[in-house]
C-alpha cells in the first residue's frame, strides 16, 4: 500500500475536514467528513453514521475521491482510491473509539446524538492516486500513484 505524502497528511491534520466524493450509476455525491482518522499506513477511516448516499454509493462502487484544501493559501489535494465498509468487529470498535476520542467535547456530543445510540459504520479509504489542486501545478499529473496495475490504468484515464 502506498502512503499518502506527508504534505497531504499535514494538510489533513491542519484543516480537520475532508470532502468525500462518491458515485453510483453516474450520479455524483459529495459530503464533508469531520470525524475521521489517518493511520500510520496512510489509510483514512471515517465514521459513517447515516446510511444515506455515501454509504450506499461506497457499498456499490468502491472508487471514491477525497478533497482536502486550505482556502487561505489556495492549496489542496485530491485523493482517488478505494473505500470499503469495515466489517471486522475489532478494527471497527478500535477505529470508532480512536475517532470519537479525538473529537472535541462539543463535536463528540453532536456526533453521538446524531448516531442515536447506534454503533456507527466505519469506512476505510486507501489512496491509489493523489493529485494537486494547486492552481500553479499540473493538475493532470499525480503526485502519488500506488504502483499496482489497477491504479496505473486509472492514472491513464482522463479525470
Amino acid at each position: 500500500m502506498s502512503s499518502i505524502p506527508d504534505k497531504v497528511k499535514q494538510l489533513i491534520a491542519k484543516e480537520k475536514i475532508l470532502v468525500v466524493g462518491t458515485s453510483h450509476r453516474g450520479i455524483a455525491n459529495v459530503s464533508p467528513r469531520t470525524a475521521f482518522h489517518v493511520d500510520q499506513n496512510g489509510a483514512i477511516y471515517w465514521l459513517e453514521i447515516f446510511q444515506h448516499k455515501t454509504f450506499r454509493n461506497v457499498s456499490k462502487n468502491s472508487w471514491c475521491s477525497i478533497a482536502i484544501f486550505d482556502k487561505k493559501k489556495l492549496i489542496g489535494y485530491q485523493l482517488k482510491g478505494k473505500a470499503a465498509l469495515v466489517t471486522d468487529r475489532k478494527i471497527k470498535s478500535q477505529m470508532t473509539m480512536t475517532i470519537i476520542d479525538r473529537l472535541t467535547r462539543l463535536h463528540r456530543q453532536r456526533i453521538l446524538r446524531q448516531a442515536k445510540n447506534r454503533r456507527p459504520n466505519i469506512v476505510k479509504f486507501s489512496a491509489k492516486l493523489v493529485f494537486s489542486l494547486n492552481p500553479n501545478e499540473l493538475a493532470d499529473s499525480p503526485v502519488m500513484v500506488d504502483a499496482n496495475n489497477e491504479s496505473l490504468r486509472a492514472a491513464d484515464l482522463q479525470w
